[in-house]
């Protein structure tokens, strides 16, 4: 396997500065073992032997420690004896090269050269026979007079630190040519911190053993690692022998971390934790004013809890839950999950009423796959009704709808009151229809409940017959159904179920205000109970859709952004759709490899984890969007047939769906299909009251250089208002006037509202009709507008740009001098600057302006935006 040197480029770059400076003798290399000393210097190396440089690369090792000149044996000459001259010999091997050349000479693990070998590296220092690159682990004692070699040199020095999250993303990307799951590659960097060499280990041991595999065209990790033999001797023998009372500190820590200091010394003892802190083993933090205690790296604990008796781990396990029990923060959400999660696999007598508030507190924090466990082993130990309610829940949740419909045929609902019956009947209804995709038996479903449940029970009946109709897309019948309803009055998880459906609706309506308000509010009411905080993504889903709608690109980035950061540390689905959220409002503002490269991974890999219907689904046209805005129509098409094929029995997202069509239709040249698309969606949104999604058609039409939308769109925009409204009205009516200062117009206000790619492709359209009009100077000028904002948006490439990209008709010199008149020079100045006489600068500068069409340095100046 191939692992290219990723995450390198600040450090390299300063290796072969020091190389290239001539007052600079060489580089030190600090950084903990494994995490890539080695690599960067010899990269570095190769780098300078590419140059024309004579390399030479030595490593010193304990072995040949013992042994004179150990590190250099391969440059000593066989026979001689006397130590002068075969140090001699070997400084003479190591620098000689032909004159010019220069010599660059890379020492590993310095601290272990021997005595002699040191002093052939300082001969070479002080004589400047070469330029010198040692590397020095972190740690490691460090003899003097190998010290001396950079101190006393005036060495440049990197303290390599260990690769970043998003450098471990990259690196694996590369390395496994393909999209990685970002879960993946946030776990493996929370195991490795980032150490390279722990990655490389760990990653071809989990390729090995199928755990780390290519799902659905992205690279996904399941299940638990297994550290390889060879991992675990290196870690071992970092941790060195461990006495027993240091052995308890480290397992303990390896099942139950973070622990408080205070418990973790009553538990082990204060001498015990304050050896293994002297050794180097655990890590102290103070958090909210209490210090914790962590095992020094990830894969410390992997390797203590793989080396450890079950029964050991199963007692330690109960210990540190006794402790949490005891603690001040026992109740707290966290700790109780902490708690009841310890006691699964310990010696501690299962306490069933624990488990189900900690099951409660899995799906609260997200963490659906250790809610169904805890859930589970609650029915186990007789918690009752509530714990298969809350595992049927969470099962639904992660698309195992089946399950689901399982746990919740074991409950005797004779047994249930007229309010658990609602509840019972809302969450099998809504796993019938959002998971096991059968609409029809899940209206069948809440029917017959409603039928046999009491009038003062049916507010739960109500809301799945609103949130029904709207998956039905049949948007008036679900308003109809809502009416009465009152958000608050109902559990939490059918009422933001609810808000989430009704914000989607009035986004798709052109009711911003309202599609606002009911997002606000259902943000409050996600909160309010264990079961309904995984709703707050549907709701940001709808409240980024009216907002853009709207016009409101910027307040859509916000709220998207809030809530990314509220799923940042949140397990699996969540965390993946908060940055979906994020691509949809990057797609909206124009920012399009953001946009493409979240979408991208978190569509693909929702699709992997079982929401190829749902979410998966859902964010796959978005991403093909991005991808054929930029030009790439074959890939676009593909993510498209992909998932144009998927049996979908709800929401079939139309307008999103025909956008995403229409867009990879005009990339591909086929503008007239592309038109005809967006003219029929457009149509049907009108029919079913969605007027901002008819809108959104209508003005991409108009990009596509439609203006039969205009008449249509004025309407709209005294209809339902808004920002955008009102500017795609004006722009389909320049458009169809040809009016081309009103074009250039409407894409500076594109722009200002942050709609950067229709900002782009007005003014492109604006270029066209000067054109048009043979007013070559305002073409020139709007299409190198319209290119600069292509290149802020991440490489926009529409069909309106091709349409304005006329290449600017200058020699190299002109096109020079009109860079510096851009960049506000004066003749005389551009002259000097040039080496040239006054009267050409001012010859090229008349051409050039004869060849644009412009009549001044200022519009001359205009054509290269960029340049200011």
């Amino acid at each position: 396997m191939s692992w290219p040197l990723t995450g390198r480029a600040a450090e390299m770059s300063v290796i072969e500065a020091a190389i290239l400076a001539p007052g600079v003798p060489g580089v030190v290399v600090c950084g903990e073992a494994g995490v890539g000393k080695s690599r960067i210097v010899r990269e570095a190396l190769s780098a300078s032997a590419a140059r024309g440089a004579r390399t030479c690369w030595a490593v010193a090792t304990s072995s040949a420690r013992i042994v004179p000149l150990g590190a250099f044996t391969a440059w000593a000459q066989a026979g001689v004896t006397d130590p002068i001259r075969l140090v001699h010999g070997v400084i003479e091997a190591l620098t000689a090269a032909q004159p010019g050349t220069p010599v660059v000479i890379g020492v590993d693990d310095a601290p272990l050269l021997d005595d002699l070998s040191t002093f052939v590296v300082q001969q070479i220092v002080q004589r400047e026979a070469a330029k010198v690159v040692l590397t020095v682990r972190d740690g490691e004692p460090i003899p003097t007079a190998v010290r001396e070699i950079w101190h006393g040199a005036e060495f440049d020095r990197i303290d390599l630190a260990p690769l970043t999250p998003d450098e471990v993303a990259a690196l694996l990307s590369a390395t496994l040519a393909g999209s990685v799951d970002p879960d993946a590659a946030q776990r493996l960097w929370a195991l490795t911190k980032g150490n390279a060499l722990y990655l490389h280990t760990l990653v071809e041991r989990e390729l090995a053993d199928g755990r780390l595999a290519n799902r659905h065209g992205q690279w996904r990790w399941t299940g638990d690692p297994v550290v390889a033999p060879s991992l675990v001797e290196l870690i071992e023998s970092r941790m060195g022998d461990l006495p027993a009372p240091v052995s308890d500190v480290l397992d303990v820590l390896a099942v139950g971390e973070p622990i408080e200091l205070a418990a973790l010394t009553r538990i082990t003892g204060a001498g015990a934790v304050e050896e293994a802190d002297a050794r180097g083993l655990i890590r102290l933090e103070n958090i909210d004013g209490a210090v914790e205690a962590r095992v020094a790296h990830p894969l410390y604990g992997e390797v203590r809890r793989a080396r450890a008796a079950a029964t050991r781990l199963r007692r330690l396990r109960g210990l540190v839950a006794g402790e949490l029990a005891g603690s001040a923060e026992r109740d707290d959400v966290r700790v109780v999950v902490r708690r009841a999660t310890l006691t699964l696999d310990s010696d501690v007598a299962p306490d069933a009423a624990l488990l189900v508030r900690a099951a409660h507190g899995a799906v609260w924090l997200a963490d659906l796959p250790l809610a169904d466990r805890l859930a589970e082993a609650a029915i186990r130990a007789g918690a009752g009704w509530e714990a298969n309610f809350v595992r049927a829940h969470a099962l639904s949740w992660l698309s195992r709808g089946d399950a689901a419909e399982a746990v919740l045929a074991d409950i005797d609902v004779a047994e249930l009151s007229d309010e658990e019956r609602a509840r019972f009947a809302f969450l099998r209804a809504s796993n019938m229809l959002w998971v096991l995709s059968d609409p029809a038996r899940a209206r069948e479903l809440i029917d017959s409940a409603s039928d046999r449940l009491a009038p003062r029970t049916t507010g739960y009946i109500q809301a799945f017959r609103t949130v029904y109709w709207f998956a039905m897309d049949r948007p008036a019948q679900a308003i109809e159904a809502a009416e009465g309803l009152a958000l608050d009055n109902l559990p939490a998880v059918a009422d933001a179920e609810v808000a989430w459906a009704l914000a989607a609706i009035y986004a798709d309506a052109g009711r911003t205000e309202e599609a606002v308000a009911i997002a606000d509010a259902g943000y409050t009411i996600a909160a309010r109970s264990f079961d309904a905080p995984q709703m707050r993504f549907n709701i940001a889903d709808a409240h980024v859709s009216a907002l853009l709608l709207a016009g409101r690109v910027g307040e859509a980035l916000d709220v998207a952004e809030r809530v990314r950061a509220q799923a940042a540390d949140l397990p699996g689905a969540a965390h993946l759709l908060g940055a979906a959220v994020v691509g949809r409002a990057a797609l909206g503002a124009g920012r399009l490899d953001t946009a493409r490269m979240l979408l991208e991974d978190a569509a693909s890999a929702l699709s992997a984890s079982g929401h190829a219907i749902g979410w998966g689904f859902r964010y796959h046209f978005p991403h093909a969007m991005a991808l054929a805005i930029q030009g790439r129509a074959r890939e676009a098409a593909e993510v498209l047939a992909e998932f144009d094929d998927l049996p979908r029995p709800f929401r079939s997202l139309d307008h999103e769906r025909s956008l995403a069509h229409a867009w990879v239709s005009a990339s591909a040249g086929t503008l007239g299909e592309a038109v005809a698309i967006l003219l029929s969606a457009a149509e049907r949104a009108s029919t079913r009251g969605q007027f901002g999604a008819e809108v959104m058609c209508l003005q991409t039409a108009a990009q596509f250089g439609d203006c039969s939308g205009a008449a249509r769109l004025r309407e709209l925009a005294e209809q339902i208002g808004g920002t955008r409204a009102r500017v795609a009205a004006r722009f389909a009516a320049a458009l169809r006037d040809g009016d081309a200062g009103e074009l250039a117009a409407v894409g500076e206000e594109f722009e200002q509202i942050g709609d950067l790619v229709a900002a782009v492709d007005a003014t492109a359209l604006a270029s066209v009709e000067y054109r048009r009009r043979e007013l070559r100077g305002s073409a020139l000028t709007a299409a190198s507008r319209a290119e600069s904002l292509a290149a802020t948006c991440g490489g926009a490439d529409t069909p309106a740009l091709r349409a304005a990209a006329e290449r600017l008709p200058l020699t190299d010199r002109e096109r020079e001098i009109v860079m510096l008149v851009a960049h506000g020079l004066s003749n005389r100045a551009i002259a000097k600057r040039l080496t040239v006489a006054v009267r050409t600068v001012e010859s090229h500068v008349y051409r050039a302006m004869a060849k644009t069409g412009t009549s001044s340095r200022e519009e001359l100046a205009a054509l290269f935006p960029g340049a200011k």
